[in-house]
């Protein structure tokens, strides 16, 4: 199969308003390391990948079009690492469009990235592989958050025997900085790019964020410092490193078929009654009084979600983009959410083959929580739009397209 990649910077002036955070305390200073949009064109694929906090479908579209001006015909997936250090791309609670400027940049630098991908397209064989990642992200929330989590690693083999690039799936939330860093940065993204590339000799890499949306390295980093992003973006790399040395999950036929698939699924958006805070209040006081910072963090974090779920109540027109990519056995799954991580998991078991999941990818509904997590008042559902029984009605979507492709 034909496959390249390609990338462009996206500069961030001093000033800018960065996304991510609702407590940032200004706007940004500097720029730590630069943000980039890559794209890896994969048969009539074209998958855009940029360093921004959220893709809303307006800036999808105005992405796709642009592509398409590239490569017609191509099928186009947009997704956002979700780093909380770069331009402030608008989320639930403001404005549905994307504020002026990226509407034209990122997509200049999207086809520029699939213009490169196009003009270096290669042979190649698709394997792919899967580890357990520990030391780097776990579960925020719920009743036994595990501490550990799966990553995909997707490689690029050449007929020669070398490796054109990687693709990592990490379903991390790249939130290693916190409110109040101001320079711009793709955060643990960029610091596993960094890492991968300067151990793959000369292979390009791509880090996609997967089902991240209970997940964060809460419970591993040891400060929010530039240092402890690289630190954590070495033990991912060293990671895929060690997933590559061993043998591969799937190797897709070269002659593999592909299609492409598309769903807006109507969701139930939750009740507008604001959530009481008296107990959350209360909790954040005895997470003080214990002096755990996670514990801390997680509880405060909790009351401001209820704060801003008062300010913003969930639209009444509340849908979730929903895309599927079947290559031969390998089901790609896009959500333009953010995916809890134990739907990674019932996915894989719900479709016939190995099974990834994208979140962040075509728009952005916020937090998409399974149905059990809705008994506990945290941070993530209580900021979530959609009712309880919103992720199963999206993951029954995917399950049935894939089904479209079967014999």
């Amino acid at each position: 199969m034909r496959s390249g990649y390609g990338r462009s910077a996206l500069p961030v002036p001093a000033g800018t308003v960065l996304g991510g955070y609702a407590n940032r305390a200004g706007a940004s200073t500097g720029t730590l390391d630069e943000l980039e949009v890559s794209a890896v064109t994969l048969g009539r694929l074209a998958w855009v990948v940029a360093d921004l906090p959220y893709v809303n479908a307006d800036l999808a579209e105005a992405v796709r079009r642009a592509v398409r001006r590239e490569a017609p015909g191509h099928d186009v997936w947009v997704s956002a690492t979700h780093t909380h250090s770069a331009p402030d791309t608008a989320c639930p609670g403001h404005p549905v469009d994307t504020p002026a400027r990226w509407p034209a940049e990122v997509p200049a630098a999207a086809a520029e990235a699939v213009r490169a991908a196009l003009a270096g397209e290669r042979d190649v064989e698709l394997s792919v592989r899967r580890g357990r990642l520990s030391g780097v992200g776990g579960q925020r929330s719920g009743v036994r958050p595990r501490r550990t989590v799966p990553v995909d690693v997707l490689s690029f083999d050449l007929p020669d025997g070398g490796r054109s690039g990687v693709l990592v799936v990490l379903p991390v939330h790249p939130t290693v900085l916190g409110a109040d860093n101001l320079l711009v940065s793709a955060d643990l993204t960029g610091a596993v790019r960094r890492a991968l590339a300067g151990r793959l000799g000369g292979a390009w890499v791509v880090v996609a964020t997967g089902a991240a949306g209970d997940v964060s390295t809460r419970p591993h980093r040891r400060e929010q410092t530039p240092m402890e992003v690289e630190r954590l973006g070495a033990l991912v790399a060293a990671s895929v490193v060690r997933r590559l040395r061993e043998p591969a999950r799937l190797t897709v036929p070269g002659d593999a078929a592909m299609s492409v698939r598309y769903e807006r699924v109507a969701l139930q958006p939750k009740s507008p009654e604001a959530p009481p805070t008296g107990p959350l209040r209360e909790r954040l006081r005895e997470a003080e009084r214990d002096g755990d910072p996670v514990l801390v963090r997680t509880a405060w974090t909790a009351l401001q979600a209820a704060q801003l779920a008062a300010e913003h109540p969930p639209p009444a027109d509340l849908s979730c983009a929903v895309s599927v990519a079947r290559l031969g056995p390998l089901t790609l799954v896009s959500m333009g959410a953010e995916p809890y991580l134990d739907l990674a998991a019932r996915l894989d078991r719900a479709v016939d083959g190995p099974a990834v999941l994208i979140g962040y990818t075509n728009d952005y509904l916020g937090y998409l929580p399974v149905r059990a997590a809705y008994r506990h008042p945290e941070y993530e559902v209580l900021r979530s739009p959609a009712a309880p029984g919103g992720a199963e009605r999206v993951l029954a979507s995917a399950t049935r397209l894939t089904e479209k492709d079967q014999p």
